[in-house]
């Protein structure tokens, strides 16, 4: 018996794992904090003696099993097989905005001395192998995307439409994917597939369910949101409502992607600008959140200043407990981002590779990891 629940996050049947959160403690009745209350019956074992408790609750200590020492700590987080060192926030970078990578996008992984690489799933398949030639310890996630606008998208067609690419990639080694893009924007389906968070979290669960059917290894993780700096009436509503809205999706899903954008450095250091991922490991403590993108995207703000800003971030996010990765936005695009990327369309680089390149790691004075 699980008492002072907030939520059960499982029914009667349910096949359960170890380390699978199954409800959220809460306070109730008359308990003074939150807490977890569990108590353990057997049928009939009052009366037949086999406890000194009433009610046949019976002593849980011999049935559990105790540790050698200490494994975890508060800061600690359960083993999500990182592929990577636990305990590091690797240096990324979203690739190309709408399709294959081009040429100049892998000299600026290259030059950028980078340790993640976030691809769409309309990408190339063989993407992978030309970023894996740069460094075969390259981490690579997928975002499963698909265009939303001005239409109802159901669950069951977005997964049969993106069940291809995404095999294409799964069976390149893959096993991230972040399942769709911003929902909270009317442009990736709010107000034409779904009114609000709750039922997004619905249309989560089922592609969730489906996807796992089929890919069994793959780790699907809650999209990031758009963040509500700047309120966008018709265009966005509030996330941190739509994430309330949608929370049983986001427990369900085997990480959590979060958006940071910002205007200046000092925006950076606040809790709505660089620092929201705070927030969602305050709600989700027990989930690997990955920072699926980030930037500065103010238009008068020179790249070489953003570059700068952006060693920072990545130097500050080094060791925070529970963040695999960093995605600045992005290397490249064709149109729309022109603020925002990397390197230009006619091939000219930016200063932010160089800076990138060029930075140490805070927590050890150390270049970035290297390849092997």
């Amino acid at each position: 018996m699980y008492a002072h629940l907030e939520k059960a996050l499982v029914k009667v049947g349910d096949v359960v794992k170890a380390g699978q959160v199954i409800g959220l403690a809460d306070s109730s009745g008359s308990s003074s904090s939150h807490q977890l209350h569990l108590t353990l019956k057997k049928e009939g074992a009052t009366k037949a003696g086999l406890t000194n408790y009433p009610n046949d609750i019976i002593d849980p200590a011999p049935f559990l099993i105790w540790p050698a020492e200490a494994t975890t700590t508060s800061t600690q987080l359960p083993d999500v097989s990182y592929p990577w060192p636990p305990g590091i926030c690797l240096v990324g970078v979203n690739g190309r905005a709408d399709g294959r990578m081009e040429e100049p996008d892998f000299a600026v992984v290259q030059q950028a001395r980078l340790e993640s690489v976030k691809l769409l799933s309309s990408a190339a398949p063989e993407d992978v192998d030309r970023l894996r030639a740069i460094n075969p310890n390259l981490f690579i996630m997928v975002r499963l995307f698909a265009a939303f606008q001005g239409r109802n998208y159901p669950a069951d067609q977005f997964v049969t439409d993106l069940s291809y690419d995404m095999e294409q990639f799964y069976n390149r080694g893959i096993r991230y994917f972040e399942l769709h893009n911003e929902p909270n924007l009317t442009l990736e389906g709010w107000t034409t597939s779904w009114q609000n968070g709750s039922e997004f979290g619905a249309w989560f669960l089922r592609c969730y369910q489906l996807f796992k059917a089929r890919f069994p290894e793959a780790l699907i993780g809650y999209p990031g949101l758009s963040p509500d700096g700047i309120p966008a009436p018709g265009v966005r509503t509030n996330d941190l409502v739509f994430l309330s809205e949608s929370d049983e999706a986001a427990h369900t899903a085997d990480w959590i992607g979060v958006h940071c954008y910002w205007q200046d450095e000092a925006e950076m250091n606040t809790p709505r600008g660089g620092l929201g991922y705070i927030e969602y490991r305050r709600r989700y403590p027990d989930k690997v959140l990955f920072i699926t993108e980030f930037s500065n995207p103010v238009q008068n703000v020179e790249r070489r200043v953003k570059g700068q800003q952006y060693v920072r971030y990545y130097q500050a996010l080094r060791s925070v407990p529970g963040v695999g990765a960093a995605f600045s936005f992005v290397v490249s695009a064709s149109s729309g981002f022109p603020w925002e990327a990397w390197r230009d369309e006619d091939g000219r680089v930016s200063e932010i590779p160089g800076l990138v390149g060029a930075r140490t790691d805070v927590a050890t004075g150390l270049p970035p990891m290297p390849p092997g």
